[in-house]
């Protein structure tokens, strides 16, 4: 489950400038309170514009509307205008290419491409919507997803989740806080070696370290749980940092040469190892939210991934600090 929701583009235009008025001062609120508990907000593509430039309603101005509500509900919405982004989606590789091969459709309306629900369902996200008509009122939508495969169109029934209401709200929040509750103690549960889930890796206390940091977001802890299940798993059948990377299909990067001679930022690399003492731990893999990394350590010979660092992107010659 992602703190990330996806915009449900077709839920707009509304009908007329009517409906939009009576539903948009509660679609604001509902942002207002997502944004307030840590949720964030994306676009499946750029055709939509900021929130004051969407296409609400034929007729409907946004800046005429604003002038006439309530105050309060004017202060949430250029709140909302002001400091609440919605971004494209950035998808990895492999499921922006999976993506490309799909087409997805309204179950009650098939001639309706709801691509954007489609995104939502493919990256575990909860979708938004505008409450423009009833089908998108309720919780979850219904969608079809087909694809070709050998040379036979196939089909899938799937819900996905939607918010349209401040009950859906309240719902997806006390979920998304009961997954962070539990992923930070799965984290902080971790001990250095011989862990039940990852037996094939030893974390350093400087992970133990970060993982326990208040830094470490909700999208953190999914991802960090990911790639630790990925790294355990892929050391078994990797020889090399190459395969590695092919097994765990996770980004992994070494550093520069000019930055590893710089002394200052080499050092910063080094992390204490259970056994081996101070330890230089170069490669890092990039999978994460915010250009976040995470420092290994891979002996192919005993097949150990050791884990020295999670946190923000150190720095480097090309990006120093």
């Amino acid at each position: 489950m992602s703190n990330s929701v996806i915009i449900n583009d077709v839920s707009l235009p509304f009908s007329s400038s009517v409906d939009c008025k009576s539903e948009l001062e509660d679609f604001f609120e509902i942002i207002h309170r997502a944004y307030s508990d840590g949720v964030r907000f994306n676009q499946a593509d750029d055709r939509h514009g900021n929130w004051n430039t969407l296409n609400y309603a034929e007729g409907f101005i946004f800046g005429e509307w604003i002038n006439h509500i309530d105050k309060d509900i004017s202060l949430i919405v250029k709140n909302v205008i002001s400091k609440v982004h919605c971004p494209i989606i950035e998808l990895e590789e492999d499921k922006r290419e999976a993506l490309r091969g799909m087409l997805f459709m309204l179950s009650s309306d098939r001639n309706l491409d709801v691509t954007s629900l489609g995104v939502a369902s493919n990256i575990d996200s909860h979708a938004i919507s505008f409450l423009s008509h009833n089908k998108w009122a309720s919780n979850p939508i219904s969608i079809v997803k087909q694809w070709e495969e050998n040379e036979e169109w196939k089909e899938q029934l799937i819900d996905v989740p939607n918010i349209s209401s401040l009950e859906h709200l309240k719902a997806y929040i006390a979920e998304l806080e009961n997954e962070r509750q539990q992923n930070k103690n799965y984290l902080l549960d971790l001990v250095l070696q011989d862990n039940k889930d990852f037996p094939n890796l030893i974390f350093c206390n400087s992970a133990l370290k970060n993982f326990k940091s208040s830094s470490v977001s909700v999208d953190d802890f999914h991802k960090i749980i990911e790639a630790l299940a990925k790294l355990n798993k892929a050391i078994l059948i990797s020889n090399n940092i190459e395969d590695l990377k092919l097994n765990s299909e996770l980004t992994i990067s070494g550093e520069s040469s000019a930055t590893l001679k710089n002394v200052k930022y080499a050092r910063q690399r080094e992390f204490r190892h259970p056994t081996l003492g101070k330890i230089l731990f170069e490669k890092h893999v990039k999978n994460f939210p915010n250009a976040k990394r995470m420092h290994i350590l891979a002996d192919f010979n005993n097949n150990k991934v050791s884990i020295g660092y999670f946190g923000i992107h150190l720095p480097t010659v090309k990006h120093p600090k």
